[in-house]
């Protein structure tokens, strides 16, 4: 019974080992709340639906909602449905999650009328596509829409909607949309942001080992020579806009920056950098050989002292 005992043991210990590495990866990273609602306009009389997110599933998903810094509601499944949205609905939304950590506030905007144009709440940045779409009170039917820009029409829409490629500075400004027969919508600004400098690098986690290139872009001078900066210090400069990484690891991870003169800063990127699975797994894989090896002499050792304990008990009773 004992080393049946301590073989449940050490395979818990196992189970729980992978649980407790991933727990300490989410641990090192900043709690992450994300507040998801509609990013335009939406109507009076829509139904509205606000997720509370949360990126670290060891903490419990219970969240609570506030509109302009007052507790409206708690959910225990991390969701709010605003049904029959009004105008009192509009607002600055946030929630929080115990032991997660809060979102940044969402503002909620609301529309009146018979028509509305659903557009970007937030400054679009230069180069993005943007979708501008015309929308009926209380109906999902869509109806051939004419745009205007600044009052003078630009685009028609045969299915309500248009969309802007690569928008730039000479895009910004009041538009509205117009369907024949129906209405007009009320004027939105559409605010396009110019970065003149731009820290390309990639999005997604890079693996140990693999090599990566930084590109400082630069939108207004023809100088291309840039500062590169990681965690606020400086660490090189390229004539080419370039820098390369060779097989890059741990320590690489962080904030990286450039700087073109001129031309001005760019904004933070965040480098992350991932361990290799190979030596990832290697310390589980040789746990569980370890223990299979424990419990099967275990088992063995057992199985002789109860064959031991039979035998003399067979001849005992002849």
């Amino acid at each position: 019974m004992e080393a049946t005992t301590l073989c449940i043991g050490l395979l818990m210990i196992m189970l729980l080992l992978p649980v407790a590495q991933v727990q300490d990866e989410y641990d090192a990273q900043e709690a992450a709340v994300i507040l998801e609602g509609p990013r335009s306009p939406v109507l009076e009389g829509d139904t509205v639906t606000l997720l509370c997110r949360n990126r670290m599933p060891f903490f419990n998903l219970t969240a609570d909602f506030y509109k302009d810094d007052i507790l409206i509601n708690s959910s225990n499944t991390g969701s709010m449905i605003i049904d029959s949205v009004s105008k009192s609905d509009e607002g600055l939304y946030k929630c929080n999650i115990y032991g997660a950590g809060e979102s940044q506030e969402s503002w909620l905007v609301v529309k009146v009328g018979v028509v509305i144009l659903e557009s970007p709440i937030h400054p679009v940045t230069e180069g993005d596509s943007v979708t501008l779409r015309c929308r009926k009170s209380k109906t999902l039917a869509k109806y051939v829409a004419d745009f205007y820009r600044r009052g003078f029409h630009f685009a028609t829409g045969y299915n309500g909607e248009t969309t802007i490629q690569s928008v730039s500075k000479s895009d910004q400004g009041p538009y509205k949309c117009k369907f024949s027969g129906i209405g007009e919508s009320s004027e939105n600004w559409l605010e396009v942001k110019v970065i003149p400098v731009v820290l390309e690098s990639p999005d997604l986690p890079v693996m140990e080992g693999e090599d990566l290139m930084l590109h400082c872009k630069n939108k207004v001078t023809a100088n291309i020579t840039a500062d590169f900066y990681k965690d606020g210090r400086f660490i090189g400069s390229s004539s080419t806009g370039n820098m390369s990484i060779h097989s890059v690891s741990k320590s690489h991870q962080g904030q990286y920056k450039c700087n073109i003169l001129g031309a001005g800063e760019s904004q933070d990127r965040w480098l992350s950098v991932r361990e290799c699975p190979a030596s990832s797994s290697q310390v589980p894989v040789l746990i569980y050989l370890l223990i299979k090896t424990v419990c099967t002499s275990l088992s063995a050792t057992l199985l002789l002292l109860l064959l031991g304990k039979y035998h003399r008990w067979k001849h005992g009773g002849d």
